[in-house]
């Protein structure tokens, strides 16, 4: 999977769907193989989007316990 490649970036995962369902599957192993195989770049995109997320999932939470 992503030890034979050098650097894995998200077009790679939407090109090779099998891979996103082994990340889904054992996100421990597959979902940890894939971050680390990223670019920074990659990275750093990642864990913004992961944030923006968590931000709108908590102005929801709040707009629901209103």
């Amino acid at each position: 999977m992503a030890e034979n490649q050098a650097t894995s970036t998200f077009s790679n995962l939407l090109k090779n769907p099998g891979e996103i369902a082994n990340i889904l599957q054992n996100p421990g192993k597959y979902g940890l193989d894939v971050y680390k195989s990223m670019s920074n770049q990659n990275k750093q995109y990642l864990v913004f989007a992961a944030g923006i997320g968590l931000i709108i999932y908590g102005i929801t939470l709040r707009k629901k316990a209103m």
